[in-house]
């Protein structure tokens, strides 16, 4: 744990808009890709390239990122973050092929993964340790948020401009924030800091741990996120339009969720705690869900409360993590460990998923796998629970 005594609440909010201007990265793709692919030729293989990328870094480079924040000091991770997106965004304008639109995600992803772990890392520095569970809370909105502000800005842009200012809306963002960021101190550059020893054991198993909760909590949210629109057309026989609608209930709602978790652990609710209910919540929601009959508004209602219980489990990973590491210098290389294990639930989550739902939509064969990915999360916090203290 850190000893700041007050919260350098500047440089959390500078933290978070860094992860605003990276969530736009991230989702721009989705209601940029039928435009691009107007002007562009892509190949189903491409269009999955174009999609993932962004997990794929998380996967390869976490650890990576980790031991870069703890070498060279969050500040500057997330500096090379930014230039990387204002160069990208800038590309953006003279891209005239679809490999140099993969190579620009490639980049991207690259970018995301070290915002994903520099900005958490630096805004754990910055907060004291009775504000941890508030400034994680608003990090955790840093996808959501930046996900809800993309799709809305999207029709706008698309309607007046094209593809191309879209693909390049980040960069307006990134270049203020990377100039107001010359100022930010960086709270890790000390003269201790020089002396760079492995971490232990018993700290690498505990964020590996956290790392699996992580897995299964974006196993769920973005299987869950892809395939609810087919299920509501097919379930409930409504329009596209009214599927994709309803289907941003399920983000949105993640949200209040971050808030009111991180608001939760502020006011000394144990950390395990705000894993452990959130996964037996959605355990019972999910069943309600794939297991009931019930009236539109009530399915309405379940769908919200399920993004709500979603988004109360990664603002408690993002509490808890920097509080593994056993000194405050290791905060960076320990929230790499666990920021890696978002990557595999992207990545095999939506797949595996459609593997069980099959080409004839069994759609009944998902619940057992959702109900396996709460009840892991619930075995993971209690292992983890008795590696660490309760605050």
């Amino acid at each position: 744990m850190n000893t700041v005594t007050k919260t350098q609440w500047g440089g959390v909010c500078l933290s978070f808009l860094t992860g605003i201007a990276s969530a736009i990265t991230v989702t721009k793709a989705s209601p940029a890709l039928l435009e691009i692919k107007k002007e562009l030729p892509l190949s189903v293989i491409q269009i999955g390239w174009i999609m993932s990328s962004a997990a794929l870094a998380s996967v390869l480079l976490g650890i990576f990122v980790g031991a870069l924040s703890h070498r060279y000091g969050p500040k500057k991770v997330l500096q090379i973050a930014l230039s990387l997106i204002i160069i990208t965004a800038g590309f953006s304008i003279i891209i005239n092929s679809a490999n140099e639109l993969i190579l620009s995600r490639i980049i991207e992803g690259i970018a995301v993964i070290f915002v994903s772990v520099a900005a958490p890392t630096l805004i754990s520095h910055l907060s004291k340790p009775s504000d941890m569970g508030l400034t994680m809370g608003v990090w955790a909105l840093w996808m959501p948020a930046g996900s809800v502000l993309t799709f809305l800005l999207a029709p706008v842009i698309l309607e007046f401009f094209n593809w191309r200012w879209l693909w390049g809306a980040a960069f307006f963002l990134a270049l203020p924030l990377l100039i107001l960021s010359i100022k930010l101190v960086d709270p890790t550059r000390t003269a201790s800091d020089t002396v760079h020893k492995k971490l232990s054991r018993s700290v690498v198993y505990k964020a590996i741990i956290m790392g699996l909760i992580f897995t299964c909590f974006t196993g769920t949210f973005f299987s869950m996120l892809t395939y609810l629109p087919t299920y509501l057309i097919e379930t409930y026989q409504v329009s596209l339009s009214n599927a994709l609608f309803t289907t941003t209930i399920l983000p949105a709602f993640i949200i209040p969720g971050n808030l009111v978790s991180g608001f939760l652990i502020h006011r000394g609710i144990p950390w395990f705690k705000m894993l452990t209910f959130p996964a037996v919540a959605l355990t019972i929601v999910i069943t309600l869900l794939l297991h009931t009959s019930y009236p539109d508004q009530l399915g309405l209602i379940l769908l919200a409360l399920l993004g709500f219980f979603l988004g109360m489990i990664p603002t408690a990973i993002f509490a808890q993590s920097p509080r593994l590491a056993d000194k405050p210098i290791d905060t960076g290389r320990v929230i790499g460990i666990v920021i890696t294990g978002q990557g595999p639930g992207i990545l095999f989550g939506p797949p595996l998923a459609g593997f069980l739902i099959g080409n004839h939509h069994h759609w009944q064969n998902l619940y057992p796998f959702y109900i396996l990915l709460t009840i892991s999360i619930i075995l993971f916090t209690q292992r983890l629970k008795t590696h660490q203290p309760a605050h």
